[in-house]
C-alpha cells in the first residue's frame, strides 16, 4: 500500500514559521526604532548684521576711530525622542574693520553642543558635551575682551567631554552611584602668546554607596573620586588626586544618632623630583551627633583628628559640620565646615525658587587646573533660554529647584570665571551668587562673584571680583529696553621675580533698544561703554592698560523658526 505525504501542510507549517519569524524581526527592529520614530527635531536659526562704531581713548595711542561691520549667522539644532536629547550650536562671526591707518578682517568659528543617552531608565546614563570657543587668556582683561577689543589675547579652544553613569537607586537596603568621564582639553597660544597652549586629557572617577529607603538604624554613605589629569608636558607633570569621605549614624533616640565620620585625600603631581611633587595626602577621623528629621533635613556636629603630611596640620583637634536642610519645597540649604590639607575648609550651596523670583548662592574650594575649569561646566543659571534667544526679555524662571532644560534650552550664566591659560595646579575659593526676577514687563537679574586663586606650586595669588545687573523692560507688544552694568576688580600677587603683578578695574555696560518687526525680524541699537584702568600688565593688550572705548551698535536680526 502506498503512503502519501502531506507535503502541503509541511509547505503552510514552513510559510507561518517564516511569517511569524518576519512579524518578530519587524517588531523587535520596531522596539528598538520606536525612541526615535516618534522624534522631535527643531532646526532654528538666525542671521545678524551689525555696524560698530568705536572711540576708543588710550593712554598709549591717544584717540582712535573705527568702524566696523560684522555679520553672525547661527545654527540650532536639536533631537528629543522618550531616551535621547540632543543639541548643536554653531556661530560665525566675520568682521571687516576699517580706521584711519589700516584695516582687518577676522573670521572667528564656534559651537557647542550636548547629547543625554539613557536606553534603560533609572539605570544607566551617557552623555556628552563639548565646545569650540575664544577663551580670554589675559586675566587683566577680564570683562573687556572681545573680536572687537583684544582680540589678540584670545585663544581658540576646544574641550570635549564623554561619560557613563550607572544609577542603583531601587534597593531597600542599599543604593549606589557611578561615573566615569573622559575628557580632553585643547587649545591654542593666543597672538600675544599669553600662557600655554593646553592639550591635556582628564580622567576621572566618581561614586557614592549609601544606605536604601528602607534603613532607620543604620544611615551611611561612603563617596569617593579619583582624577588622573595628562597635562602637556611643559606644564611639568601629570596631575593625580583622590578623596573617600565616609560616615554612619546608628539611631539611639527619636531624630537622635551617633555618627562616625572619616575622610581621605591626597594629590600628586607625577614625573617631578622637586618639594612640590610630593603627594600632599589629609586624613581625618571623628565622632559627634547627628539630629535627623528626615534625608533632606539633617545636622551633624562632630569632633575630629587628623593626619596630615603637613606638619602644621599633623594630630589637631577640630570641629566638622555637615547640613541639609530644605526648608521648603522652594528653599534647599547644603553646607559643610571642616579641614583639609591647605587648613579649614568650607562649602555651601543654598537655592531658593518662587513663581518670578530664584536665587543661587554656592561657595566650594576646589583643587584644580584650567583644563579641569574649562572641561567642566558651571550650572548655577537662575535663568532657561531658548537656544536662539538674542536677549534676557525671551528668558524665564524655571519652577523647580531641580528644573529639567529640554534639547533647546539653556541655563544662562551671568557670571563667567576668570582664567590663566598657565594650567597650573591652583587652589580655587569661588563665591557664586545669582539672582533673577521676572514678572510683567520687567525682566531683572544681578550676580555678584568672588575668586580667589592660590597657587601650590607659585608664590603666587589672585583675587578677582566682579558683580553685575541686568535689566529687560518691556515698553510696548513689540519694543524693549535692555540694559546692563558689570564691574570687575583683579589683583595679582607675588614676591617672586617675573611674575607680573597689579590690579585693575574694568567696567563693561550698555543700553539698547530693541524693535522686533514681525515674528522673523528684529531691530537694535545699543551704546556700550568700556573701561580698564590700573596697573596690572599681563599681556598688554590693544590699547594698553588704561582706556575707555566707546560704542554705538546698529543691528538687525533675522530669525528662523
Amino acid at each position: 500500500m502506498d503512503t502519501t505525504m502531506p507535503s502541503v501542510k509541511f509547505k503552510n507549517i514552513n510559510t507561518k514559521c517564516r511569517l511569524h519569524g518576519t512579524i518578530y524581526l519587524a517588531l523587535s527592529i520596531a522596539s528598538l526604532l520606536s525612541p526615535y520614530a516618534f522624534a522631535d527635531i527643531d532646526i532654528t536659526g538666525t542671521v545678524q548684521g551689525e555696524s560698530i562704531f568705536q572711540e576708543v581713548d588710550s593712554e598709549d595711542d591717544g584717540t582712535l576711530s573705527l568702524t566696523t561691520f560684522s555679520i553672525s549667522p547661527k545654527l540650532n539644532t536639536s533631537l528629543e525622542t522618550r531616551t535621547f536629547s540632543g543639541f548643536w550650536s554653531g556661530t560665525i562671526t566675520h568682521l571687516e574693520r576699517d580706521k584711519r591707518d589700516d584695516s582687518r578682517n577676522d573670521t572667528f568659528g564656534e559651537y557647542d553642543y550636548s547629547a543625554r543617552w539613557a536606553p534603560f531608565e533609572r539605570f544607566v546614563l551617557f552623555d556628552a558635551s563639548g565646545a569650540l570657543t575664544y577663551q580670554n587668556t589675559d586675566s587683566s582683561n577680564y570683562l573687556v575682551s572681545d573680536f572687537l577689543s583684544n582680540a589678540d589675547s584670545l585663544s581658540k579652544t576646544r574641550s570635549n567631554r564623554i561619560a557613563t553613569s550607572v544609577f542603583s537607586d531601587q534597593g531597600n537596603w542599599a543604593q549606589g552611584f557611578g561615573r566615569v568621564s573622559y575628557s580632553n582639553v585643547k587649545s591654542e597660544r593666543s597672538e600675544l602668546d599669553l600662557g600655554n597652549a593646553l592639550n591635556n586629557n582628564i580622567l576621572q572617577f566618581e561614586g557614592t554607596f549609601e544606605n536604601g529607603d528602607q534603613a532607620k538604624q543604620f544611615i551611611w554613605e561612603v563617596s569617593g573620586t579619583y582624577q588622573d589629569s595628562d597635562r602637556d608636558e611643559s606644564v611639568g607633570g601629570d596631575y593625580l588626586a583622590r578623596t573617600v569621605d565616609a560616615f554612619i549614624d546608628t539611631s539611639f533616640a527619636k531624630n537622635w544618632a551617633i555618627r562616625l565620620t572619616g575622610s581621605h585625600e591626597a594629590n600628586q603631581i607625577s614625573d617631578r623630583t622637586d618639594t612640590t611633587s610630593s603627594t600632599r595626602e589629609f586624613n581625618s577621623y571623628g565622632a559627634g551627633l547627628t539630629y535627623r528629621q528626615n534625608a533632606n533635613r539633617y545636622i551633624s556636629v562632630t569632633a575630629n583628628k587628623s593626619d596630615s603630611d603637613v606638619s602644621n596640620d599633623d594630630s589637631n583637634t577640630y570641629v566638622g559640620l555637615d547640613i541639609e536642610w530644605a526648608l521648603s519645597n522652594r528653599t534647599s540649604v547644603k553646607g559643610s565646615y571642616g579641614r583639609r590639607f591647605y587648613g579649614e575648609s568650607a562649602s555651601a550651596d543654598i537655592t531658593y525658587n518662587s513663581k518670578y523670583f530664584r536665587t543661587a548662592l554656592s561657595y566650594s574650594e576646589d583643587v584644580t587646573t584650567t583644563s579641569q575649569l574649562l572641561a567642566d561646566f558651571e550650572n548655577l543659571g537662575v535663568f532657561v533660554c531658548p537656544t536662539n534667544s538674542t536677549s534676557i526679555s525671551g528668558c524665564f524662571q524655571p519652577n523647580s529647584l531641580d528644573y529639567t532644560t529640554s534639547a533647546d534650552e539653556q541655563f544662562v550664566q551671568l557670571t563667567t570665571q576668570n582664567l590663566s591659560f598657565d594650567d597650573n595646579i591652583i587652589l580655587l575659593k569661588s563665591t557664586n551668587f545669582q539672582a533673577g526676577y521676572s514678572f510683567s514687563r520687567l525682566t531683572f537679574a544681578f550676580s555678584w562673584r568672588y575668586d580667589e586663586s592660590d597657587y601650590l606650586d607659585e608664590d603666587r595669588l589672585r583675587r578677582t571680583y566682579a558683580l553685575g545687573t541686568t535689566v529687560a523692560y518691556q515698553l510696548g507688544n513689540y519694543t524693549y529696553l535692555n540694559t546692563s552694568v558689570d564691574y570687575a576688580n583683579v589683583d595679582e600677587r607675588s614676591n617672586s621675580d617675573g611674575i607680573n603683578t597689579g590690579s585693575t578695574d574694568n567696567w563693561n555696560a550698555s543700553l539698547g533698544l530693541e524693535r522686533n518687526i514681525g515674528r522673523s525680524l528684529t531691530t537694535n541699537i545699543d551704546i556700550t561703554y568700556l573701561e580698564k584702568n590700573g596697573d596690572l600688565a599681563i599681556g598688554g593688550g590693544q590699547f594698553g592698560e588704561n582706556y575707555t572705548d566707546r560704542r554705538i551698535t546698529l543691528s538687525i536680526i533675522y530669525t528662523y523658526q
